[in-house]
């Protein structure tokens, strides 16, 4: 069957045929050029046959690209009633592929989203659905945290696997999401994501790609959880921590442990840890 869509206007013409502009509020920036999408997309690896949860799909840059590298599923969260009728034209050319979900991705509850799909049996299989997005800069850093945190106990979008993540931030976020212990960018973003995922930085976008273009540039980052979790104690406990110490970046742990309240030194010989070393020396394994 070709999953190929008809010909459609493109992306631009659709922004102005429904007098849509990216919200500065909303943090929104657009992709207008489709082989940029088209790379996006071809972040996630396998297409044909996956089903995608997308987030923010705005004027439908990146649905429309989906679609065409033939995705069997997309599963478009928007929150901004604007596009609705931009999607809604996508989804009448897209033969049943397309769900249109009204909503805020921060509230919404992925295994509900997904129902319908096979839950998962063998973690140690990558699954077949995956998360994708060019995600709105002010909230960025807060679903990939709602995500991460759902990976240990495979709650939410995990019930159904090892679901791997394509997501766009700003580029320096992206680079300390990825940030190698030692390094300057090496903090809480790191360790958190380092403990539940492999990441990688996939390619970097320049701010003039989007529309308006921001002032800054974009990084897409691959995430893929880990199918061993060694990570004992719960991520919350581990965010309270990494902010603790990496707000005194330059002091040893020794120092920065005092703020956590007596006898909290005690720590570092239950934990096995060189007390004189400093937060960015310490790897994702011993936080």
């Amino acid at each position: 069957r070709n999953m190929k869509l008809p010909p459609l206007p493109s992306i631009g013409q659709i922004i102005k045929l429904y007098g849509l502009s990216a919200q500065k509020q909303l943090a929104q920036n657009f992709i207008l050029d489709m082989n940029l999408t088209d790379r996006v997309v071809k972040a996630a690896g396998n297409i044909k046959g996956a089903t995608f949860i997308e987030v923010g799909a705005g004027p439908g840059g990146l649905t429309r690209s989906l679609l065409n590298l033939g995705a069997k599923k997309v599963i478009a969260v928007e929150k901004d009633a604007r596009f609705l009728p931009a999607l809604e034209d996508l989804k009448q050319a897209s033969e049943g592929r397309l769900t249109i979900v009204h909503d805020d991705m921060l509230l919404v509850d992925e295994e509900k989203l997904l129902s319908g799909e096979p839950k998962s049996t063998n973690w140690e299989e990558l699954s077949n659905i995956k998360i994708i997005g060019n995600l709105p800069f002010n909230v960025g850093t807060a679903l990939m945290l709602k995500w991460l945190r759902l990976i240990p106990d495979r709650q939410g979008p995990f019930v159904y696997g090892r679901v791997p993540m394509v997501l766009m931030f700003q580029a320096e976020l992206a680079d300390r999401i990825v940030a190698q212990v030692g390094t300057w960018q090496y903090g809480r973003l790191s360790i958190i994501a380092g403990q539940t995922c492999n990441t990688h930085i996939s390619f970097k976008i320049p701010g003039s790609a989007f529309v308006p273009p921001p002032k800054v540039d974009a990084g897409v980052v691959y995430f893929e959880p880990k199918i061993t979790n060694t990570h004992v104690a719960p991520l919350d406990v581990t965010e309270f921590l990494c902010k603790q110490m990496f707000s005194q970046r330059r002091k040893m742990l020794s120092n920065s442990v005092k703020q956590l309240g007596e006898g909290s030194e005690e720590i570092f010989q239950i934990a096995k840890i060189n007390p004189q070393k400093r937060p960015q020396e310490l790897p994702v394994s011993e936080w």
